[in-house]
């Protein structure tokens, strides 16, 4: 079962303000079994917006539509909607009556302008607005054009697309569909999971590799392979007649994901690898010290205090924001040595500084990062290079990590890699 959805507004096609109720009528529908295969934003165009109705209503069987209900000359999707399924426009004598009193309750004469917000094509019906004076449209065509008379559930007719014009005012649009479209919605036949599985450590195409015949297209359960800040997530999304099927569907598809990328899987949903490493700190009754030098900027200590059960694992935290010298330890209490008796090597430096600190707070791990460098290559681009270490009371690990490009990611980059090796740690057969 398959839905659109189409923004007006040549602010929303300019970029000049962000479309956020595509996003939430995406989840809506597909919270009630609809596939949501197309967004579309459209400028404030007459013909650009009569041939994306008419295409849209010959793609899907839901359209949902936002924007352009407003009272101005540039609010024309009435206009364009009845245009594209050839009908007339009607004065609705209840929505006029709604906008005029609305007026009179702020105490003002509604302007002659808003009287064309009652207008809707005449094959159609009206949502009212409980927020606001533009009232919606619901009408229902079929895929050559043609209206049906008045608006009925979605699956009453195999042949027909149910189109639904909302206001673009997010605060409006909300309650209308839940109060007047999502009714005519809910018997899309298909019950929907969705599941999302996190990992970390490789990329898109590692992961697709691995996953092999589970990212296969038109499989059910589907799994789609999606990046955001060196995170892979993997989306399963089951599909089913019955309850109990989508849900064993969709569980069986995610073990087959963690069966697969092994150690990769780090957690579920919105888990962030900080939330699932002081989880297991927290089960094990263990703590963390921090000392980040500009590899990772202070990203680990800002993470790990965004809630009190977070930050509660942090036994001490100090970033020390250029070179690891005698001179900058001191300042923070780290390592009191002459400058000529410092080892040059950054490991050796983070060796010392960790089982100190560890001394002095009683934590149980040390997550320390290096500063960076950059290096250019012969083909003009900039690799930053910068290494990350985590200790413990018997040894101490070190992981380089390189990347070109942005700062801020290389930071989350690298915080993440030393968070991710604490994880394994936490997780081996001598940490249960």
């Amino acid at each position: 079962m398959f839905a659109e959805i189409i923004a007006i507004g040549s602010e929303l096609s300019c970029g000049s303000k962000l479309d956020t109720n595509s996003q939430w009528l995406s989840r809506e529908l597909e919270s009630l079994g609809w596939t949501v295969t197309r967004h579309t934003t459209l400028a404030d165009d007459m013909t650009a917006m009569v041939n994306e109705f008419h295409a849209a209503a010959l793609r899907a069987r839901v359209v949902l539509i936002t924007g352009g209900l407003g009272p101005t000359l540039d609010d024309i999707t009435r206009d364009a909607l009845a245009k594209a399924f050839h009908q007339s426009l009607v004065r609705d004598p209840e929505s006029l009556k709604h906008i005029q009193a609305l007026f009179a309750s702020r105490g003002r004469e509604m302007p002659l302008r808003n009287e064309r917000q009652a207008d809707r094509p005449e094959h159609s019906q009206v949502m009212p607005n409980s927020c606001g004076t533009a009232p919606g449209i619901l009408m229902q065509v079929n895929p050559a054009g043609t209206a049906v008379s008045g608006a009925s559930d979605a699956e009453s007719d195999l042949h027909s697309c149910l189109i639904a014009v909302m206001p673009g005012v997010p605060a409006e649009m909300k309650p209308m569909f839940m109060q007047h479209v999502r009714p005519h919605l809910l018997d899309s036949g298909i019950v929907l999971r969705r599941a999302v599985v996190r990992t970390f450590g490789f990329g898109e195409s590692d992961a697709e590799r691995l996953l092999g015949d589970l990212t296969a297209r038109d499989r059910n359960p589907e799994v789609g392979i999606t990046a955001s800040e060196a995170v892979i997530s993997l989306w399963v999304t089951a599909r089913s007649r019955s309850t109990d099927e989508a849900n064993r569907m969709c569980d069986e598809t995610c073990a087959l994901v963690r069966e697969r990328l092994g150690e990769a899987v780090y957690g579920d949903g919105d888990d962030e690898l900080h939330d699932v490493v002081a989880r297991l700190l927290t089960a094990r009754k263990m703590s963390i010290a921090l000392v980040e030098g500009a590899t990772t900027g202070g990203q680990i200590s800002m993470w790990m205090s965004e809630n009190p059960d977070l930050a509660a694992v942090v036994k001490s935290a100090c970033v020390i924001p250029d070179r690891w010298d005698s001179e900058a330890l001191r300042a923070h209490r780290l390592v009191c040595s002459e400058a000529d008796s410092l080892p040059l090597d950054w490991l050796q430096v983070a060796t010392a500084v960790s089982a100190e600190v560890r001394l002095l707070c009683k934590a149980d791990f040390v997550l320390c990062s290096s500063p960076f460098y950059d290096e250019p290559l012969d083909s003009g681009v900039v690799v930053r290079r910068g290494s990350v270490a985590v200790s413990t009371a018997d040894q101490i690990q070190q992981f380089d990590v390189s990347m070109s490009g942005n700062l801020a990611i290389f930071r989350q980059r690298a915080a993440r890699t030393a968070l991710n090796r604490l994880r394994l740690i936490l997780q081996s057969a001598s940490f249960l």
